[in-house]
């Protein structure tokens, strides 16, 4: 059986890292990638089953890569997270959600490892 592909894009070595981890443990292959670009090149190689995505990096914001998956029709589950105020998240799921997008859950830095193992399993688990 093959192992559903976890996109993580976000520019903080270790939080990707921790997301890696986690990834494996909840039955993901994982690929990280430290930015929007690099992420960009990979989701078009092989669109992932689930991405984790942080919402400030330097080349690209989660914003804007939220629009570029919309022009896509992305409609890969999308996992926020942000080391900033929660206002960041909110802003991002409006704009995720006036794009179509599937925002499933947003992390503020630092969160729980239980919270993304979660959303995690819940972006697997079919519907019942």
């Amino acid at each position: 059986m093959t192992k559903p592909l976890l996109m993580v894009v976000d520019d903080d070595h270790e939080m990707l890292s921790l997301v890696e981890e986690v990834g494996k443990l909840v039955g993901y292959k994982v690929e990280a990638l430290n930015s929007a670009a690099q992420f960009q090149v990979a989701w078009a190689e092989n669109p992932p089953s689930v991405i984790v995505m942080d919402i400030v990096m330097p080349d690209m914001d989660g914003y804007e890569l939220l629009i570029w998956l919309a022009e896509r029709k992305c409609c890969t589950p999308i996992i926020l997270i942000s080391g900033y105020d929660g206002k960041y998240l909110d802003l991002a799921e409006r704009l995720g959600a006036a794009y179509g997008r599937s925002i499933i859950g947003m992390l503020t830095k630092p969160f729980e490892v239980e919270e993304l193992e979660n959303l995690l399993k819940e972006a697997i688990t079919p519907p019942e």
